[in-house]
């Protein structure tokens, strides 16, 4: 069981929070006693992930008041296995790739996230919390990404920015490519497949021999582009939240 005081959700969403991560060996009468002590500490949102085919867990931790928000999936994709699908390809006319390193560049990349750019992620559909909380949220973490070094890329429809996406290092042989987001879901249907495309693209052009990422099942479109790009799955969580005490909807 590991436990983290998750305290820049202070800032992001006004609450206490704390994630902890079980490797399926705790019961949820141990995880209880965990609970108990991060009450006492003050905690207001705890997430909890757990492996899969859990029966005690996933039967559990409903009891103790916990709801199952989204499973996660942990992909990877070898550069040699890397493939791009031809009725994906064939669409890939007119757009670029611009890396934006400008401070005013990337301040209107925050300002666009702020304004909804995400919509299925565990917060986002939570009702406890608010769009502009989850706006926040992530342009806080774009910032904090590219202030460790991660790379801020925007894809361009001629001269109009469709979406943005981050790749960060994990190591010498490895990068992520963290967060991506189209800009406009509703008027521009049918270009995130390219928007992935783009960014796996650029993943590859980066001094790597894999990338490996996570993949949240609400937004399962995703993980079929991965899969039909050659990525296998490594890994797979359920994400649990609990509300303590529970916000009010919108509050």
């Amino acid at each position: 069981m590991n436990t983290v005081h998750a305290a820049w959700e202070q800032q992001n969403l006004a609450v206490d929070a704390y994630e902890v991560t079980l490797d399926g060996s705790e019961t949820p009468e141990a995880f209880a006693k965990e609970e108990a002590q991060l009450l006492a500490a003050g905690a207001q949102y705890i997430v909890v992930k757990t492996p899969v085919n859990c029966p005690a867990l996933l039967f559990g931790l409903p009891k103790l008041g916990y709801t199952l928000v989204e499973m996660v999936f942990h992909v990877a994709i070898r550069r040699d296995a890397y493939r791009v699908p031809p009725e994906i390809a064939r669409f890939d006319r007119g757009l670029s790739v611009v890396e934006r390193t400008e401070e005013a560049d990337r301040q209107r990349v925050y300002a666009r996230i702020r304004s909804g750019v995400f919509k299925s992620d565990r917060v986002s559909i939570d009702p406890a919390f608010t769009t502009a909380q989850s706006g926040t949220r992530y342009a806080n973490w774009l910032r904090q990404m590219l202030g460790e070094g991660g790379k801020l890329f925007e894809v361009m429809q001629k001269d109009k920015p469709i979406g943005f996406f981050v790749i960060v290092r994990v190591d010498a042989q490895t990068v992520d490519p963290v967060l991506m987001g189209l800009y406009d879901e509703e008027r521009d249907r049918g270009m995130g497949a390219l928007l992935h495309k783009k960014t796996l693209d650029t993943c590859f052009l980066q001094d790597c021999a894999r990338l490996a990422s996570t993949i949240v099942s609400n937004n399962a479109k995703v993980l079929r582009v991965y899969v039909n790009a050659g990525a296998t799955i490594t890994d797979t969580l359920y994400t649990y939240v609990k509300h303590v005490p529970a916000l009010r909807p919108n509050a």
